[in-house]
């Protein structure tokens, strides 16, 4: 059976999608095709010509191939009096970017349904109807111990730092290398870390890169995207697990 794994993109918005995409162009060339780009939905404060721009920008990237999977709201959390102390040490963690860390089941399903209603505006056709987001990838994978099912029950993939759960309840092992937010110190680490689980016989590893990464590691990122794939693994998406 061929190995798989996922190439992941985060964090393409409103305010960087015209630097990223030509980002996303080299890698789908090097990959040999398509792969998953995470949207943050929000464009609050965004001018209209940008808003325009950016679902023009999404609908090309979709026709080209590319999955697209819903990354959270606003990826940057608003304050919330439904918030364990352990969500808040997830916040401190991340600078305020774990949105959904430790929220209570009111506030986790209305910062989803608030995301969610984003996603359709930024989608919708003439007809005002939108497909839903194959997946759903909290902001830093800090999560809550509700997210999980709200997300499957509105037929989506869940995932997280260290597995992938199907809308049907089917998990997948999944570690994840990730290089953005960590201390330089740390980085070659990182990559020895990545190139680690991609030799792991089972399972589906994650490559999750981000804006912040390029141009200042584009060459040990296109490195272990080859050796990826010079492992005979194959890049696969989302809705093919």
């Amino acid at each position: 059976m061929c190995k798989r794994f996922l190439l992941c993109f985060h964090d393409f918005s409103v305010w960087n999608h015209q630097k990223v995409t030509p980002i996303l162009e080299e890698l789908k060339e090097l990959v040999g095709g398509p792969f998953s780009l995470l949207v943050i939905p929000d464009t609050e404060n965004a001018t209209d010509e940008a808003v325009e721009n950016f679902r023009a920008a999404l609908a090309k990237l979709k026709s080209e191939g590319f999955e697209l999977a819903l990354h959270g709201f606003k990826h940057k959390a608003e304050f919330s009096q439904g918030r364990s102390y352990v969500g808040l040490v997830g916040m401190n963690l991340t600078g305020g970017e774990a949105e959904f860390a430790g929220l209570s089941e009111y506030e986790s399903s209305r910062l989803l349904q608030a995301a969610l209603e984003s996603w359709k505006k930024l989608f919708a056709d003439e007809n005002g109807n939108a497909d839903a987001p194959i997946a759903f990838v909290p902001p830093t994978w800090f999560s809550n111990k509700f997210l999980p099912g709200q997300v499957r029950a509105e037929k989506m993939l869940y995932e997280d730092r260290f597995s992938l759960t199907t809308a049907e309840g089917v998990r997948y092992a999944s570690p994840v290398a990730s290089f953005a937010g960590i201390p330089k110190s740390t980085e070659k680490a990182a990559f020895v870390y990545a190139e680690g689980i991609l030799k792991i016989p089972f399972g589906v590893p994650r490559i999750a890169v981000h804006p912040v990464d390029f141009p200042r590691l584009n060459d040990k990122i296109r490195d272990l995207i080859r050796l990826a794939l010079g492992r005979k693994r194959r890049l696969t998406l989302y809705r093919d697990l």
